[in-house]
């Protein structure tokens, strides 16, 4: 396998021998720094409201009863309990992320389920 040589190197082009003309650093480029006497105007960033995720009860059973499927098919992760000295189940990282929607009415009943 052929090493990667970048085609510019020491002002010359590897490709056609022609040498690069470097730019000048004279120019000074003018940061703008804080500007103590004219603020910029700030947008407020106002919370949304979240959108229910299970608009019925039915909804939310099925989506509990699917996620409780899931779960339970696959690898937990295991956290070391300082306290006790033992390893403690938890669900993992990829699960919530993946199902992060629901994971506020869901936590319940996993606890519920699992006895976490």
């Amino acid at each position: 396998m052929a090493k990667h040589h970048k085609r510019v190197h020491n002002g010359k082009d590897r490709l056609t021998g022609r040498t690069i003309r470097v730019r000048s650093k004279t120019e000074v480029k003018r940061t703008k720094g804080r500007r103590v006497g004219q603020p910029k105007p700030v947008m407020p960033c106002l919370p949304r409201p979240r959108r229910p995720c299970c608009e019925t009860p039915e909804k939310k059973a099925m989506v509990n009863a699917r996620l409780l499927k899931q779960l339970s098919s696959i690898k937990w992760d295991m956290v070391w309990n300082e306290t006790t000295g033992t390893w403690d189940r938890v669900i993992p990282s990829h699960f919530e992320a993946k199902n992060r929607a629901h994971m506020a009415h869901f936590r319940a009943v996993a606890k519920e389920h699992f006895g976490l």
